[in-house]
């Protein structure tokens, strides 16, 4: 075995530490350039929307990396590695997300022309109690979810260089905190783009370099093929397997959902010209995400052929104790002859990290002026709000170092870390947005009862699971008997041997807490839709009448609408909310925008103090 997977790894060489500081020089000199050119980011609408001018092909760009970050990079090669190709139907769950969201979200949000969507939810339901909830459930996930990802490129770094976890942590958090405050949405969004090609190169070199030192693609698809880790089209109904194609495509899709309602996917929204463009960046979003997903697949069954030629496992040999540390690991050995290439792996996984990270701090920041600062100072100057928003960033820049150290010790990739953690207040999030739209009678209280009761079965689920002694048995590992200190391992005990000694079939808590994670996000949907629809019908449901159709749509209309209109009724519970809603808005499309726009200001304005 080459020294790369010795007890010793090679630091990197000083053309890895150039390249690396480079990526991180030119994010904050592009956050340094767009606050000294045009506004200068001194109104909040530059600094929040970017004027509402934004092209698409970046918006895309931008909508691709923020999402996926270390968990592209670092996570789904790590599952792939672990569980095979089936993992790949995860990224139906993006698609679907987001065709669906520009089916439902954009033509509902985009006509309001909000900062936020948690302006929508005080247009709604006339009061702000439920767009106060979402808008901390929103922060809540925003910290959690730039922790996460700062915490996977920490740990991979560390793995393959002697850079310490809480200095990348530092690192990392502190460019993005930079670059964000001084460029508002505008830094974000471009500096997305120059990350995006950067993890583009940095995944495709690695899939073609580790093919070639496999053995070519020959090799690795027969290596692969005899463990089963092409084995791709799992039926399996038991919600209890971690990976199949149900708990990936559908309860993915749940899971994921949350992805095209959150904040940042909404400043990107609204940052477009028209809804024509919006529609089209979800639209292309999704299959963005298939393309890039099977490339981070396609890695992780790359590894698994090279270190099963190298006859070392790296997790079995303990020679990666964390399955984020089992690319870089390769990474350093395959490029060992090549300085700067090493390098240039770990830039696009901290360009990912760095991309996520500050739409996080952006969303977050957009969140605490319109929703929390604005209701209650409505008149204070653009100026002001810019200082206050560039103070909340590095807040919250801040808080998510502090989460970062907080999970570092966590088990488990990045990937299944991020989307246990995300369900808490994913749900809640997602939830109340569907409750909301396709439910005339909605009522606030029934609105935050559900998703408080739901958020409480979140983390009650994920909590048992964390400590639920049953683990999902991975495939076949790689040999180990190449390994330099394969004395340490019992060669003949394959790494998920304590988990085929449980035999029995879990039942009652345990079963729950066995659940795949894919499946929890259905889970607390039901459970919310179920307790929202009951607590509205004993408070008293609002009547059709009573409520303005330009926030709701019909679901029948909007899922059937190829199905005779008696069907969509049915589907429809009888309402015509689509005519109703046409209606309604015949007055507001007429309006000039700047008119469309100080309409919808000045219903929130009105109803701030109910």
């Amino acid at each position: 075995m080459s020294s790369a997977l010795e007890d010793d790894p090679p630091g990197f060489v000083v053309v890895d530490y150039v390249l690396f500081a480079c990526v991180i020089a030119i994010s904050i000199g592009i956050g340094i350039f767009h606050a000294c050119v045009g506004g200068k980011q001194k109104t909040g609408l530059e600094y929040h929307l970017g004027n509402r001018n934004m092209k698409t092909i970046p918006l895309i760009l931008s909508m691709l990396v923020t999402t996926q970050s270390s968990i592209l990079m670092l996570g789904i090669p790590a599952e792939t590695y672990l569980y095979g190709g089936v993992v790949l139907f995860s990224s139906f769950g993006f698609f679907l997300s987001y065709l669906i969201g520009a089916r439902f979200v954009v033509p509902m949000l985009y006509p309001l022309k909000l900062t936020t969507v948690n302006e929508y939810y005080q247009l709604r339901y006339k009061g702000k109690a439920v767009r106060l909830f979402i808008a901390t459930c929103m922060i809540l996930l925003n910290g959690i979810y730039s922790g996460v990802v700062v915490m996977g490129q920490a740990v991979a770094m560390e793995g393959v260089t002697r850079i310490p976890k809480w200095a990348s942590i530092l690192a990392v958090s502190s460019a993005a905190v930079v670059y964000t405050s001084i460029g508002g949405i505008k830094a974000v969004i471009w500096t997305d783009v120059f990350q995006c090609f950067i993890m583009l190169f940095g995944i495709l070199s690695v899939t073609i370099k580790g093919t070639i030192d496999a053995g070519g693609s020959a090799y690795v698809w027969e290596v692969n093929t005899a463990t089963d880790r092409l084995n791709v089209f799992n039926f399996d109904p038991d919600p209890l397997v971690q990976y199949t194609f149900w708990s990936l495509v559908i309860g993915g899709t749940f899971k994921l959902f949350f992805v095209v309602v959150k904040q940042s996917a909404i400043q990107r929204m609204s940052s477009c010209q028209t809804q024509r463009e919006a529609t089209n960046v979800y639209l292309l979003s999704g299959p963005a995400f298939l393309v890039t997903m099977s490339l981070a697949c396609g890695e992780g069954l790359v590894a698994y052929a090279y270190f099963t030629a190298k006859g070392c496992d790296p997790l079995v040999s303990k020679t990666a104790p964390n399955p984020n540390q089992l690319l870089p690991l390769m990474v350093v050995d395959i490029f060992r002859d090549y300085p700067g290439m090493s390098g240039m792996f770990l830039a696009a996984v901290v360009s990912a990290s760095l991309s996520s990270v500050s739409s996080s701090l952006a969303s977050m920041s957009s969140i605490t002026h319109e929703d929390f600062i604005k209701p209650h100072f409505p008149r204070l100057s653009d100026a002001t709000v810019t200082r206050l928003s560039k103070c909340s960033v590095v807040i919250y820049g801040a808080i998510g170092i502090s989460i970062a150290f907080m999970v570092a010790e966590f088990p488990g990739s990045v990937f299944k870390v991020a989307s246990s953690m995300l369900s808490v207040f994913g749900v809640p999030v997602v939830g109340v947005f569907l409750y909301s739209v396709f439910f005339p009678s909605a009522t606030p209280i029934g609105a935050i009862l559900g998703g408080v009761v739901s958020t409480g079965i979140m983390f009650w689920i994920n909590l048992g699971s964390a400590f639920n002694k049953r683990s999902h048995p991975s495939l076949q590992p790689a040999p180990i008997d190449q390994c330099w200190n394969n004395t340490l391992v019992n060669v003949t005990t394959p790494v998920i041997s304590d988990v085929t000694k449980i035999k029995a079939r879990p039942e009652g808590l345990e079963a729950l807490y066995s659940l795949s994670n894919h499946w929890f996000d259905a889970l607390g949907l039901l459970c919310l839709l179920l307790v929202a629809i009951t607590v509205s019908f004993i408070v008293g449901r609002r009547k059709l009448e009573d409520t303005d159709s330009q926030y709701l749509f019909s679901f029948g209309e909007r899922t059937c609408p190829c199905l005779p209109v008696s069907v969509r009724r049915v589907v429809c519970c009888g309402d015509n909310i689509e005519n109703k809603r046409r209606q309604e808005i015949i007055y507001t499309k007429t309006l000039p925008e700047t008119e469309s726009v100080s309409a919808n200001k000045d219903s929130i304005s009105e109803n701030t103090n109910v």
